[in-house]
């Protein structure tokens, strides 16, 4: 079954959010919290235990996830601090 990575559901204790934000976050719970997890959601199947959002997270490792996409890095500038922590202007 094809599950959208942007249904908007609730992840139980954690509040609504894209389905794959939700199985995200539900992975990186403590291990307590992570088997306990649920996801509620308003198509069929309406909840999802953990041993489904494990298997979402695996299937979604690929690439077919919106946040597996790699995100801009910001440019840092090499001259903007001096290595001992005092900083400089460039001349």
């Amino acid at each position: 079954m094809a599950f959208d990575p942007e249904e908007l559901v609730t992840l139980t204790n954690h509040g609504t959010m894209k389905l794959c934000s939700a199985v995200a976050r539900a992975m990186i719970l403590p291990l307590d919290e992570r088997r306990g997890a649920t996801i509620v959601r308003k198509g069929k199947p309406a909840t999802l235990k953990f041993e489904r959002i494990k298997d979402l997270a695996a299937e979604w490792r690929n690439g077919s996830c919106p946040l597996n996409e790699p995100r801009a890095r910001p440019k840092r500038s090499p001259r903007l601090f001096h290595p001992r922590g005092i900083a400089h202007a460039d001349k």
